[in-house]
């Protein structure tokens, strides 16, 4: 996503935090890895607990542990902290053992270079997607994201794209777990209107997104379906607005981006 913003992702309601099997020391654990991950810099030890929301000393204890674990990294002199070179071997595995990944690889780098812009390839996680594959335009892009940045689900055009392919109670669910707070003056929030993109996204089997996410951003995805129609992700083509008009984008990247889903598609239905 968009660098330095994402906050510390929390348990999604009160009943996961309440269940017997929840280790909230555990959960501490990843507080502390998320807020120096969402930082981008080393961190000192009073800042990381006021930027995990934790205390002090309980911070401390993480810290040392993480370290002799080899997951942090201390400066000696300034004694701040940052994730380790470890961290990427998750990282590595997660995208290796990726199987939609490697089968919509080829076609992702085909559709970029046929369209010269950024192709990216998402998967939901809770209420957010999270960009799993990314082929960036020959031209300067106005939004800076990577693989493994995420965004709200409820305002992209993937998330929509894969939202309107699940069980409609699941979607609305997950809708209604979502902060819907807008992204930019653009960006819908409220569950009618929600619920009117996901139908007018299935019934296209494309969704559009004009700048909610982002000003600037025009964004159309298509999901990826299993044999049994359940959505496993979404192709995604997004352009800046300034070069740019919603038409050309229906007309000249819509067919395209179809055509691209449909081939990964014929792959997944043996997957």
């Amino acid at each position: 996503m968009a660098t330095g913003s994402a906050p510390v992702r929390r348990p999604r309601g009160a009943a996961a935090a309440d269940s017997p099997l929840f280790m909230g020391s555990l959960a501490k654990c990843f507080q502390v890895l998320e807020a120096l991950n969402t930082a981008g810099r080393a961190v000192g030890l009073t800042e990381l607990a006021q930027l995990a929301a934790l205390d002090r000393s309980g911070v401390q204890r993480i810290t040392h542990t993480l370290k002799v674990l080899g997951y942090l990294r201390q400066d000696p002199a300034t004694k701040a902290f940052r994730l380790s070179g470890r961290m990427l071997e998750f990282g590595h595995t997660v995208l290796a053992t990726n199987a939609v990944r490697e089968r919509a690889q080829p076609h992702l780098e085909a559709l970029n270079r046929r369209t010269s812009e950024t192709v990216n390839l998402m998967e939901l996680e809770g209420e957010e997607i999270v960009y799993v594959s990314r082929f960036p335009s020959v031209h300067a892009v106005s939004v800076d994201l990577h693989v493994g940045s995420r965004l709200p689900a409820y305002c992209t055009a993937a998330g929509r794209a894969i939202l309107s392919h699940m069980e409609p109670q699941d979607a609305l669910a997950r809708l209604k777990a979502a902060r819907r707070t807008a992204m930019t003056r653009h960006t819908v929030t409220d569950l009618p209107g929600l619920r009117k993109a996901l139908q007018v996204a299935r019934e296209q089997g494309y969704a559009l997104n004009d700048q909610e996410a982002f000003i600037g951003d025009i964004s159309v995805a298509a999901p990826l379906l299993d044999r049994a129609g359940r959505p496993l992700a979404a192709v995604n083509i997004a352009v800046p607005s300034p070069r740019w008009h919603l038409d050309e984008v229906l007309a000249r990247l819509v067919p395209p981006l179809l055509k691209t889903a449909a081939a990964i598609g014929k792959e997944l239905r043996y997957f």
